[in-house]
């Protein structure tokens, strides 16, 4: 054999290291798309089923899927944007926590603005990224209908254990629980009730996204029950808001475009009655919960402003936005009217607060993300493009959005994947996928 020639058997060798070395990185590709799969998995549970219960391990659990989610990141342009927009948010952030910590706000305020503001939205965005690429907004919208039925054996249980062993019971869901039933009303502390705000908008805006009828009357029915018996206005509000937004959406989906006004109201309709009928039989049967009471409340909450404690609070905010120019006073820095005496600088109005936070300007580029959310929904909407899943997604995000305004979601990081998941969503596919569609 000639020198400088590799034998057959060398050459056959040679050639087989690089299909192993593919082998065995499609190898560790797999095995790390599935342990993500399934942290992703846990991280939604303790998000969305029992968020705030255990906070170490859901911090824990999405520090391990952000970590499983940065080896296949694709930064496609919509995401790229999307990035942009939050790398803004990061600098107002930046500038005003150093303005709250020359107006006197603590140590561990600035460290909480930095955790909520800064590093949690961005592991839920690289999170959702690998997540949405991975699985598909409709397979984790199934995801969804598992978690759903989740929270609502959670709310089940939370009612079973706190009427037969008291309020000890169910210390894991709510530190100090409580369950308020008087004359016709009922009113609960979980939780959780977060995170239905957003299932309850999403699925009854998109009924049909419940495969298989049974399970679609079921949890439907079940929704509605958990938010009549929780006492929470922004919660009850979802679910009339979330059907009459996808029914006004559903002409404009890529789905049946064309059926006429009658078939449309037939379709979201109908499972809306049956979950009405369902729920009232039930509440009727086994409760004394009167569905014109707690109309009655809500209502007159609404009225109030959400309550003479939010409408002091608002009012305080608003004054001292005012007495600031709404130039923004900083992150960590309170108003006159205290609503949490540990945390003085946490106010359940976020908008108002926002604003008094950070200023007019500041407060537009935290909101330029779901500003261009909600212009690129309504521009696939109107061209008549607008995939179901988007619809679901947007309707969900649109009623959480607006209950920031009654309970700081947005604020906790269990809680922003409401806010988070949509957006990356639309983001991801859009303008990529979808631009050529709408022009």
């Amino acid at each position: 054999m000639t020198p400088g020639h590799d034998s057959p058997r060398t050459a056959q060798a040679s050639l087989s290291l690089p299909s192993t070395a593919f082998e065995d990185a499609g190898w560790y590709r797999l095995t790390v798309g599935h342990l993500f799969l399934g942290a992703a998995f846990l991280l939604l549970f303790l998000a969305v089923v029992v968020p705030n219960s255990l906070p170490i391990p859901t911090a824990a659990v999405m520090g391990l899927a952000f970590m499983l989610a940065l080896p296949g990141l694709r930064i496609s342009p919509g995401f790229r944007n999307l990035l942009t927009m939050y790398a803004c948010t990061v600098i107002v952030t930046i500038i005003y926590v150093i303005v709250g910590g020359m107006h006197g706000a603590p140590l561990i305020a600035i460290a909480e603005v930095a955790a909520i503001y800064i590093v949690s939205p961005l592991l839920w965005t690289i999170i959702a990224e690998a997540l949405l690429r991975r699985l598909g907004a409709e397979r984790l919208i199934g995801w969804f209908v598992l978690l759903s039925l989740l929270c609502v054996l959670s709310v089940a249980l939370f009612f079973y254990l706190y009427f037969r062993h008291g309020a000890a019971a169910v210390a894991f869901f709510f530190q100090g629980a409580n369950i308020n039933q008087n004359e016709g009303f009922s009113g609960a502390t979980m939780h959780v009730y977060g995170s239905l705000i957003f299932l309850c908008g999403g699925f009854f805006s998109s009924p049909e996204l419940i495969k298989g009828r049974l399970l679609r009357f079921v949890l439907l029915a079940a929704l509605l029950i958990c938010a009549l018996t929780s006492g929470r206005s922004a919660l009850i509000l979802a679910v009339p808001l979330g059907w009459l937004l996808g029914l006004v959406l559903a002409a404009r989906t890529t789905e049946h475009p064309h059926r006429s006004p009658l078939t449309r109201a037939i379709r979201y309709g109908l499972p809306m009655l049956v979950a009405v009928v369902a729920a009232l039989f039930l509440l009727q049967a086994y409760t004394q919960i009167s569905l014109s009471k707690v109309l009655d409340v809500v209502t007159a909450k609404l009225a109030s402003g959400g309550g003479s404690a939010r409408a002091q609070m608002s009012h305080s905010l608003f004054t001292a936005i005012l007495d600031d120019n709404g130039v923004g006073a900083g992150h960590g820095v309170g108003v006159s009217f205290v609503s949490d005496p540990i945390h003085p600088w946490r106010y359940e109005v976020v908008w108002l607060a926002t604003f008094y936070r950070v200023g007019i300007i500041g407060t537009l580029i935290y909101a330029l993300p779901f500003l261009a959310y909600m212009a690129a929904v309504a521009r696939l909407a109107y061209a008549r493009c607008l995939p179901p899943r988007h619809k679901f997604m947007f309707c969900g995000f649109f009623c959480a959005f607006l209950g920031t305004n009654t309970n700081p979601y947005i604020e906790a990081f269990a809680f922003q994947w409401m806010y988070v998941i949509p957006l990356v969503a639309l983001f991801v596919e859009y303008p990529a996928n979808l631009r050529r569609t709408v022009e």
